[in-house]
């Protein structure tokens, strides 16, 4: 079940978003709870565990902000936030990333806008299997815990070794891979072309703690997905699953290319 939350002062704005929620009924029971200001929206966010909460910047009793800011002691604090409005100026939205939002819809939107988040959220529900190779125990250990805390839902295998890796990796439900770069006998470059030779469809993230500039032109030839430099963030897996999943980035997601070649080359272009 996915519960929504509307908070909207405006009829019209509120019918827009339950239409673009409709469309998704015939696929999960979703439930949603209308209001038409700040104080409602934040006693159901007290109430009920929301999956997604649509909220108007300003609305009468508490604005937008306001609202969101109580989320966090709430059992809402997890969930998806959309900030709507007619406009958004600089102060407002450093303000709503601060405090966790998703992403932003401008009035006037569309249903099919509301309806294709409701399918991100929906596909960043899902399950994705994914397996974790370090010879360090406790990187293994502290990337568990970055990938738990992602807004993406995973199932998560580790391998201490590459030969470990590969036959795990041989009962073909993988959809990702972080492997670290330096290990004893097989580097992460290497375990990423017989990886390739398995699938070419499974994401190959390579996690260092150095400078991998020298190594990325070689990695892309290989086939691996990206890069991810030690210490990385849950915010860092959210960009990650957006651009490996062909997903719209969010107006308050993080923006990163998966290599920094591609960066300067994008700068000097």
């Amino acid at each position: 079940m996915i519960r929504i939350l509307v908070a909207d002062d405006s009829g019209i704005a509120r019918e827009v978003i339950n239409n673009g929620i409709a469309v998704h009924r015939s696929k999960r029971y979703i439930e949603v709870d209308n209001v038409d200001n700040g104080r409602s929206a934040v006693e159901v966010l007290k109430k009920k565990q929301i999956d997604i909460a649509f909220i108007d910047i300003n609305m009468p009793g508490l604005n937008g902000p306001d609202v969101i800011a109580a989320m966090s002691e709430t059992k809402s604090a997890d969930c998806l936030t959309v900030a709507i409005s007619s406009g958004l100026d600089e102060r407002n939205a450093n303000m709503l990333q601060q405090l966790g939002a998703y992403h932003f819809l401008k009035k006037p939107f569309t249903q099919e806008d509301v309806s294709e988040i409701v399918a991100t959220y929906m596909t960043m529900t899902t399950t994705y299997p994914i397996l974790i190779v370090d010879d360090s125990g406790t990187m293994r250990k502290l990337t568990r815990k970055v990938l738990e805390a992602s807004r993406f839902d995973f199932e998560i295998s580790e391998a201490d070794s590459a030969q470990a890796a590969l036959r795990t990796l041989a009962s073909g439900k993988f959809r990702m891979v972080l492997t670290d770069f330096h290990m004893p006998d097989v580097d992460g470059i290497e375990l990423a072309g017989s990886i390739r030779d398995l699938s070419s469809k499974i994401g190959i993230y390579m996690m260092s703690t150095n400078d991998t500039s020298y190594l990325e032109r070689s990695a892309a030839f290989v086939g691996i997905s990206g890069f991810l430099k030690k210490p990385f963030t849950p915010q860092d897996i959210d960009t990650l699953m957006h651009q490996f999943l062909e997903l719209d980035t969010p107006k308050f997601g993080k923006v990163r290319n998966m290599f920094s070649f591609m960066e300067r080359e994008r700068k000097a272009s």
